[in-house]
């Protein structure tokens, strides 16, 4: 097995376990403990996983944010459900940006029964699956690719964006205290700001493990987005706090168990 399907198979893993010692990870991926050693230095610098004492962990701190890969792989369901519903605000026709978020990202299933559309993005995971879509115009603002969120950042990006307009602009978020919405970095920040000062209308969409989860820097209010979607699970104390506060949030039903005969849950 090549390093790099191992670091693969090492990921996936500790997206199960969410933490494992080094000598577990040698045992189980049957390489020596320098092996396993070098792998999860590399895992490190791409900053899919942190080191804890004695081990390693995907469990993200407040100043440690997971990559694209590791955050991809996490509550897909709810991901789906998200795409599911917000897709249904974008009509044929329309011009829309997509911030660089996995929440975002998995839309690119649903665009192709909206065409013909118009698609801003920074996003390098959407410029791949959608521009050689007919009918699909792409349009990257630019910048500096990041590895890390697997898209481009920083002046470029926000300059470009600048110049364009949108009719619809879809973001998600790292963590949500109260009635407001933040990120990790503060180039994410500033690309995300300048691609909602450029939309009509601007959604949020994130799964409902976002409240009370920490994050670094100020985004935006949730009152100053037309749309806020979150997944059931929420406390239904605290959706009714923002709904008191003006926030238009929906909370969007995760699918029935493949097992379950029962309708699909209507939506808070």
């Amino acid at each position: 097995m090549s390093g790099e399907a191992r670091r693969e198979r090492i990921l996936d893993f500790l997206c199960e376990c969410e933490t494992a010692s080094l000598e577990e990870l040698a045992r189980r991926f049957g390489v020596s403990k320098m092996t396993i050693h070098r792998d999860v230095d590399r895992l490190v610098e791409m900053r899919c996983v942190r080191r804890v004492r004695g081990g390693v962990t995907v469990l993200p701190s407040v100043v440690f944010e997971s990559n694209f890969t590791y955050r991809q792989r996490k509550n897909r369901e709810a991901k789906t459900a998200l795409a599911r519903r917000v897709a249904e605000l974008i009509e044929p026709g329309m011009t829309i940006v997509l911030d660089d978020s996995t929440t975002t990202t998995a839309l690119a299933d649903w665009l192709p029964e909206r065409k013909p559309l118009t698609v801003i993005t920074n996003a390098a995971s959407l410029l791949a699956r959608l521009c050689r879509q007919e009918d699909i115009v792409v349009i990257c603002p630019g910048g500096r690719y990041d590895p890390v969120t697997d898209a481009f950042l920083g002046l470029e990006c926000e300059m470009a964006m600048e110049r364009l307009r949108a009719d619809l602009g879809i973001f998600s978020t790292a963590g949500v205290h109260g009635i407001s919405a933040y990120l990790h970095d503060t180039a994410l920040v500033r690309a995300k700001l300048a691609m909602k000062a450029s939309v009509d209308r601007a959604v949020l969409a994130f799964d409902h493990g976002k409240f009370g989860k920490s994050a670094l820097h100020f985004f935006a209010r949730l009152d100053t987005f037309d749309h806020v979607f979150t997944t059931e699970g929420a406390d239904p104390e605290r959706i009714g706090a923002l709904r008191e506060e003006g926030v238009a949030v929906e909370v969007v039903p995760l699918p029935e168990p493949a097992s379950g005969r029962g309708e699909e849950r209507r939506r808070a």
